[in-house]
């Protein structure tokens, strides 16, 4: 009776582990590196623009100040390049793909006022 309990459990183990493994390799099937142009002056814009693209399923996000190049590496499955743009219009950022609403836009600090093309520091 032990060796058919202990029997079951050892199969179940390696039925979960197989399956497990199975899931793995398939996310790194989804993980995608994009790009996105996104506005902003500074290094709080830098900051900012980092946090807000770190939705759920984000793994990397990296804005380059003088490029306006926002480098992000996402699992495709959780999250897609519009939810990415979307979170960081809402954090006030114009991008390729979504502008910042008006009263978005207004809560960034004056330095960061991208649209007005002055900032008096990086």
């Amino acid at each position: 009776m032990k060796n058919i309990i202990f029997s079951s459990l050892l199969i179940s183990l390696m039925a979960i582990l197989t399956l497990s493994g199975m899931a793995q390799s398939n996310d790194k099937n989804n993980i995608i590196t994009d790009t996105i142009t996104v506005s902003g002056n500074c290094g709080q814009c830098k900051s900012r623009i980092e946090e807000a693209a770190y939705v759920k399923g984000v793994k990397f996000a990296q804005w380059d100040k003088k490029t306006k190049i926002l480098k992000v590496v996402f699992n495709s499955t959780k999250t897609d390049r519009n939810k990415i743009a979307k979170a960081v219009a809402e954090a006030g950022h114009d991008n390729t793909i979504l502008v910042s609403s008006e009263k978005q836009y207004k809560t960034l600090p004056d330095c960061c006022a991208y649209r007005s093309g002055s900032c008096g520091h990086d």
